[in-house]
């Protein structure tokens, strides 16, 4: 269907656009509007060095929130939706936004635009979405439409969890640790390469070349993969976890006397940094006020996506992927699980994505937000070999090769 957009004068005697008759504003009193909106969202506004927002429209709510906030805060805004900028920019909508420095425009959707959103995701612990400005996306911006209906089923998780998450941190900064910046001035990886040991149904093809090639290689594992190495011989050179619920507890109980790092995120399971017996070393995901070195890890959501971090950090050149699957393979989630337990997790959100083979998979949008997450560190990171040995989805910018190649 042909989009159609009309400019229409509002009673104040501004502008508002109707969008196949879908209002952008209200056609009424879109300041008065915007006070609302501003006042909901005040938390993510209020006392903040960097706010991020999806929605420029025509920027009402920009420029009120520009009046509120100090002089030292950055905005970061981002709408792909090119012809409502275009026509935006038509009626000088937008001139007053930029000649404010304190502000920074992103409407070139490309790749560019993914890994500028990704990475100012690391600065802000949320994200302001100008709902109308979802609501008349074409669907031809799909894959964003996804992630950000991803990225709001997430915000439920967190504060779903929240606090538990915020009793963990206030443990966890108590607890004796070292900090992240020690632990990547202590530990040399750059003499091999490092193997991230997802949890992915692939996993099982590897284990016998995880320990035959072992001395080959630094093997970080996550709470998840921790007990299918020890249960196949495989020490791991260190142990990452971020997620804030006990189950991390019931994947570490028995490898709590281990003498290897742990690298746990300041909101993980407090009782399992607790009771970890070896060397501890804390980390943040955003300017936090106990984060003093200002290092920041990216988790990206995902467990997975902070142990890539961290590997890229510690002066790797050449990383690689095992049971990084971000798909379901022959009926299965994660290795080790019986094949009859996916079909019972299959709902209407599956989606697609293409595997190594070639061949359609099925995933979920929360691992193909992973996906995303994994890429965008990958293309940051040119001079560093990424390798997948996974049997899951194709994951850009790596090598595909089957592990024993490698070493052979």
């Amino acid at each position: 269907m042909e989009r159609s957009i009309e400019v229409l004068q509002t009673k104040e005697e501004n502008y508002t656009l109707a969008i196949n008759n879908v209002l952008l504003h209200s056609k009424y009193y879109p300041f008065k509007e915007v006070e609302i909106f501003v006042e909901n969202n005040l938390d993510k506004i209020k006392d903040k060095k960097f706010i991020l927002i999806y929605g420029i429209g025509l920027g009402y709510h920009l420029k009120k929130i520009m009046k509120i906030i100090a002089n030292d805060c950055k905005v970061f805004a981002f709408d792909a939706d090119i012809e409502i900028i275009k026509k935006s920019e038509e009626l000088g909508m937008l001139d007053e936004l930029k000649k404010d420095k304190r502000i920074k425009l992103f409407y070139k959707y490309n790749k560019e635009f993914f890994r500028e959103l990704s990475e100012k995701m690391t600065l802000v612990k949320d994200i302001i979405i100008y709902k109308p400005s979802l609501r008349i996306l074409p669907s031809k911006y799909k894959e964003l439409k996804n992630l950000l209906n991803s990225y709001e089923l997430s915000k439920i998780a967190i504060e779903r969890f929240g606090d538990i998450a915020k009793d963990n941190y206030y443990a966890n900064i108590n607890e004796q640790s070292e900090s992240i910046k020690d632990f990547l001035n202590i530990m040399n990886f750059s003499d091999r390469p490092i193997v991230i040991v997802s949890g992915g149904p692939s996993l099982e093809y590897d284990l016998l070349n995880l320990k035959k090639y072992r001395n080959k290689v630094y093997i970080f594992a996550l709470g998840r993969t921790i007990d299918i190495l020890m249960k196949n011989n495989i020490l791991p050179d260190i142990i990452t976890i971020i997620d804030p619920q006990n189950i991390v507890y019931e994947q570490m109980k028995d490898y709590l006397e281990l003498d290897i790092p742990l690298c746990f995120l300041s909101t993980a399971c407090s009782v399992a940094v607790k009771n970890y017996k070896g060397p501890k070393y804390i980390f943040f995901n955003d300017f936090d006020e106990k984060n003093k070195d200002k290092i920041i890890i990216n988790t990206g959501k995902s467990v997975a996506v902070a142990a890539l971090d961290i590997a890229v950090k510690s002066g790797s050149k050449q990383i690689i992927f095992v049971g990084q699957d971000l798909a379901y393979l022959n009926n299965k989630f994660h290795a080790g699980d019986r094949v009859e337990e996916k079909v019972s997790s299959i709902s209407k959100g599956i989606k697609k994505v293409e595997g190594v083979d070639g061949n359609m998979l099925d995933t979920t949008m929360g691992l193909l937000e992973f996906k995303r997450n994994i890429e965008n560190i990958i293309s940051n990171n040119s001079d560093i070999e990424f390798i997948n040995c996974s049997k899951g989805a194709r994951i850009e910018g790596t090598l595909e090769k089957d592990f024993e190649v490698l070493f052979d």
